[in-house]
């Protein structure tokens, strides 16, 4: 048999070696043959060992079906591929990494079909060419399309030839084969023959030719010395021989860890007791994963309490009785040494046993002495034998529910983590229901880890608020993980942060698939949790050293506002009123303006220490703030101070001005400050100068308040108890109420909920606040000088008895972390220095320091002298030589006495360390510092008028050529209104950018240019721009430009820009030396804007999601239109061509129009023509549902049916939605007629293209190739969804009594009933006295969608006893009508959503008409004779009756009463004549499938 394998095997690489000569011949020809693409060329080369210089060693293949490799190993190729070309390159290729001597793994997998990328014969090939490598160490093999078992044994003897020689191969995974005896017996001679061997995992899944074949896996486990792991699946029926020979294996296999066995019954029970329980047992095992076996209880319980190596066991689907589970729990309660138990169950593979039984197991196996140990998982999909098992509706299933309620409550103390996927059902609201009562109010419980998967929160309102508040008590779980949640809004985040703000327990919280991912929110929960990480640290060495705890004390008071509007003033009136501080030389002090930031204690007792910052209004010093600014609103709170006079005169300023300061400054708070809970940063408004106002309202101050006060919620909250304080900022009797208010804030603010705080660090900041007044050196000190100033006060706090085993270097390094977050203190960790009072940093040294460098005048300056003795500094790219800089500081040092002690190197260690100084690091050139927050960018105010694009002097692209692909995005914030990226954003994003290049990307420094307004790089072969421009008021923009290279796609280089560049900003942003209040969007730019670098202001931009919102809407509108007959459909490339207009630009010729797909990334193209395409499926099922249930009733000949239909809920028509299933099925649809039973034939057709969305469509490797096939699946949709909705609507017909006599007199088929003082769909009752004024109303009958036309007047008609039976018919009618439309989801998908709600609550008409839907009104006889396809006379009279109220009164007045015109639909399916609007008559008429009459 070996020979016969042999020259088999000779005879395929004979012929293999033919086409690889053919190959080469071609190679000789270019003129016949396409080039390889780049990629693969390159794949090749490396391959072969031949990459160019700097190339890492090829260590694993890449996805060869990766769209840059071509269609060379795609399951289908391209048309118009050369198959003979192609199969050839398959050959080289594989050749190739047969013979490759660097590859660790060979792993040819197609990930996206779960397929082999290779027939059985190229396999073949690959693997005679591995088996001399010498670094191999995995062969992975999966779902091998052989055509016998013949050529599966032959691939296992080469497989056992690789064993035997291999003596670095680690891991063989084969799954999805069909291994025979023969096969297996191959593998094992190889592992026999190897003494060597250091086969660790062995991975056989769904590889059985037939059951019996198992037993043989035991040769191979008892040649494999070093087995880690083994896993054996779906193996079916396992009998008595297997049973013995496999546990002898695996007891002797003194290093197996993992055994897996999935789908296996028969003596699999007795397999695993033999195997691994009893004094005869495997002693390595640590972990067992079971699914799908069956006998569990009859060995579990013994291996859980024999296995003293176990250590972990999965569990997963099971036929054992709830008895037998709680014999487990017991075993895993008493008994067990393993740490972890896992229970999986599906939400479609759960049997009630399954149910009952997992809720005995953790009941049974709680304890109150062993720490939780089982984790419990749900998930919607679960693979599963398909035999034997009877499965509960998912909407059944309650377990997940019970085990959290009773783990939630303490009550199970045995679940350490539970995963709950929601269940796409169309009850999820009922699961949700379910959820919310089960958290119940918090309690104490030892639950871990909670995953959350698929939880809709926009059913239900609240739900987040009612988790996250329960989590506030629940000290002991630390890691939650929200999956494709839903409802996750702006309450929801502050609802978390809420919980944040007072949850250290926490330490982990992972968010996928959500918005929040996508507007940073997301970045700022992982910021949070780094910073609760530090706080817990602190808390802990806090609590191990047993000291007293009391209430937060620690608040800050920011005063800000614009220059000279008497925020100084006001600063010392109010320290006059605390302290009864007396201010020397007041009418000295006010001629100095506060440069930087001045700080000092406001109040500092036994109830808080509120320290006030006075921020100066220039904006030279917002960098400074910036930097220094709290990273969170705790005990914040901000005094907007305005003066409304003009800085040198006495004359008022327009009430502009002060809308606009205001809102600058709640802009800047709302984007430096992160909200950590409900409490948002709070902002007073005092206006200053009250003495040099005539007495007069403020009413124009209060409603901008009030303006800004809505513009900024859920951002600030402005003003938060009166309007605004009117003072004059030198009389402290108008300034005392406002101390007073500020104080009862800060009271409130302590008061609440919130982490405690030791003692001892209030003691300290308020000795640190005595010990700075009384004494003036330099405040700069060391940490072993605080470390000892902090001793004596540690000595006498700390309890006598743990003073000997308190760590004090670990509380002294808790303690100046706590000062430090609340302000009391700045400590610089890189140069290991403390500056224990921040006035001396923040005003004394940095705001001198750029006032100097800036020019600044604090003083007001004599004519004479202006400046004539100061030095002008100024750098257009924010760049100056060291000389330059040492001579600002130098400068800086000779005029401050406190600064003698200070060397100038530590100062500018403290520039650089504060992100104000950045220094090229070492082995640069380290003569250039880039300083742009200190230094001027121009050095005169003519300089800086010619401002505006300066930049783009000094931008141009270096490699740009003929066919040059460029790529615009624009980062923006989100609200470009409300937020702002700081003046400190743009050059520290710059610095760590430049950092991260080239230190953990290692690209060359040279190619890394830095300026102030951009960042330029050359990465990957790209040219890049981040560009920022940075005026007095911020910018709220960063664009990133991109000169693609000539050798990568488009699509290529946007998913390398946005993972390396766009990625790296958004989370910067999020970090505390961002912005971390901002969330961020992505905008594309202009083509010809990035090509021309047309100035950053004067850019076309567009948000992507706009662009895409766009996109989608031209393409619905577009199907919408599409003719009735396939012969005007129109082609699929056509739909595509949407273009955005562009706004002209002054001074620049630019293309008006540019097309979507060329503006979006072709991912997101696709994006928007899968969101049709589902959505057009959604309406194919639904109507499909709906027309089986108009057929079904239609084919109903006994009453008792109908008064079914009639009967049903409100309940039950709200909630009903289309079935989530994926194939259309005509199992249960009933059709009368032939053209129904047509359109649902077609619709099963289709079905099976939807459902599997033909694999042929995913085998195309181009995005565009795909969107191009896509787009004609789309079409056939459109056609089918016509075409079906024309037989519902036929039957709806026929189901209200409207026959095709009624057709051919052109009667209105769509009419409802008003009455006149509701406007909406109202019932005729009896309580509807005669005379009463009713309106009779008709929809538009468009075939693009039926709706209520807006404003339409109505033909008003006076009840009586005549027209009072009718017009119930006619209600009824309609009632009947919207019933079908709900049922089949066309008020949803049909645009009907708007004319439901436009006809009023389906409260007030559906549960009153539950007899309406049935049309019980009509007779008996009418009744039969309806149901069996007849005419009724009770609808043929209401029908007629309406036509005769509207014939003699309307005439030609339908235009004007009812806004209709009569059509006439080109094709007899377009159902012949209608009543439509002028809209749809327009659009009709336009595409030419209507004509009017």
């Amino acid at each position: 048999m070996e020979d016969r394998i042999e020259g088999a095997g000779a005879s395929i690489v004979s012929h293999a070696a033919e086409l690889e000569t053919q190959g080469m011949d071609a190679v000789g020809k270019p003129d016949e043959e396409p080039e390889l693409p780049v990629a693969l060329q390159d794949l090749i080369q490396r391959l072969q060992g031949k990459a160019g210089p700097g190339a890492q060693p090829l260590k694993y293949l890449p996805d060869l079906t990766d769209p840059k490799y071509g269609d060379f190993f795609t399951r289908y190729a391209s048309p118009s591929t050369n198959m003979e070309w192609r199969n050839q390159v398959r050959l080289r290729v594989l050749e190739a990494i047969g013979r490759c001597n660097t590859l660790r793994a060979l792993d040819l997998h197609d990930p996206f079909f779960s397929r082999c990328l290779i027939t059985a014969g190229e396999c073949e090939i690959v693997l005679r060419g591995v088996q001399s490598s010498t670094v191999l160490e995995g062969v992975y093999l999966d779902n091998l399309e052989s055509r016998s078992a013949a050529e599966v044994e032959k691939l296992c003897l080469l497989l056992g030839r690789i064993l035997e020689t291999s003596i670095t191969l680690e891991s063989l995974c084969i799954t999805r084969w069909r291994l025979t005896a023969r096969g297996l017996s191959h593998l094992a001679s190889g592992l026999q023959a190897n003494s060597q061997s250091n086969l660790k995992y062995l991975i056989l899944e769904d590889a059985w030719e037939d059951a019996s074949v198992v037993k043989h896996v035991a040769p191979m486990v008892n040649s494999t010395p070093r087995l880690e792991r083994l896993n054996l699946a779906r193996v079916g029926m396992i009998d008595e021989d297997d049973v013995q020979t496999l546990s002898q294996a695996l007891i002797q296999s003194s290093s197996l860890k993992a055994f897996l066995l999935h789908g296996a019954k028969g003596g699999a029970s007795a397999l695993l007791l033999k195997a691994f329980a009893g004094d005869s047992r495997n002693q390595s095992i640590q972990q067992l994963q079971l699914g799908f076996v069956s006998g569990l209880d009859d060995c579990l319980p013994a291996i859980l309490s024999s296995n003293r190596s176990l250590r972990e066991v999965w569990l997963q689907g099971s036929d054992m009785r709830p008895e037998q589970w709680r014999v487990i729990g017991q075993a895993i309660r008493d008994n067990a040494t393993a740490a972890t138990i896992h229970v999986r169950v599906g939400w479609k593979t759960c049997t009630r046993e399954w149910h009952e039984g997992v809720e005995e197991l953790v009941c049974a196996a709680s304890s109150d002495v062993k720490d939780p140990i089982i984790h419990f998982d749900t998930r919607n999909e679960i693979k599963a034998p398909e035999e034997e098992y009877t499965y509960m509706d998912g909407d059944d299933v309650t377990l997940p529910y019970n085990l959290l309620k009773q783990a939630w409550s303490g009550k199970v103390k045995s679940l350490r983590s539970l995963n709950i996927e929601f269940p796409l059902s169309r009850n999820q609201l009922l699961h949700l229901k379910r959820f919310v009562r089960a958290l119940g109010n918090g309690e104490p419980s030892t639950l871990k880890i909670l995953y959350l998967r698929g939880l809709d929160g926009n059913l239900l309102p609240g739900v987040w608020k009612q988790l996250f508040w329960c989590m506030r008590g629940n000290t002991s779980l630390t890691h939650l993980e929200l999956w494709s949640c839903e409802g996750l809004d702006e309450e929801a985040f502050k609802d978390l942060m809420g919980l944040l703000q007072v949850n250290l327990t926490l330490q982990s919280i992972r968010i996928e698939d959500s918005s929040w991912v996508k507007d940073g929110k997301e970045a700022l929960i992982q910021e949070v949790l780094r910073h609760n990480k530090k706080r817990a640290a602190y808390a802990s060495v806090f609590r191990d050293a047993k000291l007293k705890f009391g209430d937060a004390k620690a608040g800050r008071l920011f005063l800000c506002g614009s220059p000279k509007a008497g925020k100084t003033q006001l600063r010392q009136t109010l320290m006059r009123i605390i302290q009864g501080k007396s201010w020397l030389g007041n009418k000295l002090d006010e001629l100095w303006r506060t440069k930087g930031i001045e700080m000092e204690f406001m109040r500092n007792d036994d109830k808080m220490q509120v320290a006030i910052w006075d921020l100066a209004g220039q904006w030279i010093f917002r960098t400074l703030q910036n930097v220094l600014f709290p990273q969170t609103n705790n005990f914040c709170v901000f005094l907007f101070v305005y003066s409304p006079f003009h800085e040198e005169t006495s004359v008022m300023k327009p009430d502009s001005c002060f809308k606009s300061e205001l809102e600058d400054w709640l802009r800047f708070i709302a984007s430096s400050i992160q909200v950590t809970g409900h409490n948002l940063p709070q902002v007073l408004v005092v206006l200053s100068h009250k003495d040099k106002m005539t007495p007069s309202s403020l009413t124009w101050a209060h409603s901008i308040v009030e303006e800004l006060k809505k513009d900024f919620a859920n951002l600030v909250d402005l003003c938060p108890s009166q309007k605004c304080f009117h003072v004059d900022a030198r009389r402290k009797k108008q300034v005392i109420p406002l101390k007073n208010h500020i104080f009862k804030i800060f009271e409130n603010l302590l008061s609440e909920k919130s982490p405690r705080v030791p003692h001892l660090c209030f003691q300290i900041s308020s000795l640190l606040v005595t010990n700075t007044k009384e004494n003036r050196s330099c405040p700069l000190w060391s940490s072993t000088k605080f470390h000892e100033f902090c001793a004596p006060i540690l000595k006498e706090i700390i309890p006598s008895f743990s003073l000997q085993s308190v760590d004090h270097s670990s509380i002294l390094k808790s303690i100046i972390t706590y000062l430090n977050a609340v302000g009391s203190i700045i400590y610089i960790p890189n140069i290991d220095y403390i500056i224990v009072d921040p006035t001396w940093l923040t005003n004394e040294f940095l705001g001198e320091l750029i006032a100097l460098g800036q020019d600044f005048q604090a003083q007001k300056p004599k004519s004479s002298d202006k400046t004539m003795s100061l030095d002008l500094y100024s750098s257009k790219d924010g760049f100056v030589s060291e000389s330059v800089f040492v001579r600002l500081l130098e400068g800086f040092l000779g005029k401050k006495p406190r600064f003698q002690n200070v060397d100038r190197e530590v100062l500018e260690n403290i520039l650089i360390n504060l992100d104000l100084c950045f220094k090229l690091g070492s082995g640069e050139d380290t003569s250039r510092y880039f300083i742009p927050s200190i230094i001027r960018e121009h050095a005169s105010m003519q300089e800086q008028e010619h401002q505006d694009g300066a930049n783009m002097e000094s931008m141009s692209w270096n490699s740009k050529h003929e066919n040059s692909q460029l790529v615009g995005i624009r980062i923006q914030c989100k609200d470009e209104r409300r937020m702002s990226l700081t003046a400190a954003f743009f050059p520290r994003f710059q610095i760590f950018m430049r950092h991260k290049l080239i230190s953990e990307m290692h690209v060359p420094k040279e190619t890394v240019t830095c300026s102030r307004h951009y960042l330029r790089v050359f990465l990957d072969g790209h040219e890049i721009y981040l560009e920022h421009i940075q005026p007095e008021k911020s910018r709220n923009h960063v664009d990133v430009l991109m000169l693609c290279s000539k050798h990568k796609s488009r699509e290529l280089a946007v998913k390398y820009v946005m993972k390396h560049i766009v990625e790296e900003l958004t989370s910067f942003c999020a970090s505390p030396k961002g912005c971390p209040g901002v969330a961020l969007v992505l905008g594309v730019i202009q083509t010809q804007c990035v090509q021309m670098l047309i100035p950053s202001h004067l850019r076309g931009v567009i948000l992507i999601e706009k662009l895409k919102s766009n996109f989608l809407s031209s393409l619905k509108e577009q199907l919408e239109e599409i003719a009735l007959d396939r012969s005007h459909l129109v082609k699929e490339e056509m739909l595509l061509n949407y273009e955005h207009s562009w706004p002209p630009i002054p001074g620049y010729s630019l293309s008006a129009f540019e097309r979507a797909k060329d503006l979006l990334w072709e991912s997101d193209v696709e994006a928007v023509v899968n969101e049709i395409q589902q959505q057009r499926s959604q309406q194919l099922e639904s109507l499909q549902e709906g027309l089986s249930s108009v057929n079904d009733e239609l084919a109903q000949s006994d009453s008792e049916s109908e008064k079914g239909v009639g009967n049903l809920s409100l309940a039950q028509i709200k909630n009903w939605r289309p079935a989530s299933t994926s194939r259309l099925s005509r199992a249960s649809t009933t059709v009368e007629n032939r053209s129904t039973r047509l359109v649902v034939s077609q619709l099963d057709e289709l079905g099976e293209k939807v459902d599997g969305l033909d694999d042929r469509l995913r085998a195309v490797e181009s995005i565009m190739q795909r969107v191009e096939n896509k787009m004609g699946q789309i079409l056939s949709l459109q056609h089918e969804l016509q075409s079906t909705l024309r037989a519902f609507m036929s039957n709806v017909d026929r189901s209200i009594g409207y026959s095709e006599s009624l057709q051919q007199a052109r009667t209105p088929k769509r009419p409802y009933i008003t009455v006149d003082d509701v406007g909406s769909l109202s019932r005729i009752t009896a309580a509807l006295r005669f005379g009463s004024a009713v309106r009779l109303h008709l929809m538009c009958e468009s075939v693009t969608g039926i709706h209520v036309v807006k404003d339409q007047e109505g033909l008003e008609l006076r009840l009586d006893q005549e027209n009072r039976v009718w017009l119930r018919n006619i209600y009824e009618i309609s009632c009947k009508f919207v019933f079908y439309v709900v049922k089949a989801g066309l008020h949803v998908t049909l645009g009907l959503g708007q004319a439901l709600t436009e006809l009023g609550d389906l409260e007030t008409v559906l549960p009153l008409s539950a007899a309406s839907v049935a049309l019980d009104s009509i007779s008996s006889d009418d009744r039969v004779a309806f149901t069996k396809g007849e005419e009724s006379m009770t609808l043929n009279e209401a029908w007629l009756r309406m036509t005769q109220a509207l014939a003699p009164q309307l005439e030609n007045k339908y235009s004007k009463i009812f806004k209709l015109y009569q059509v006439k639909y080109g094709h007899l399916e377009g159902g012949g004549y209608a009543w439509v609007c002028e809209q749809c008559m327009t659009r009709g008429l336009r595409t030419r499938i209507l004509t009017s009459c």
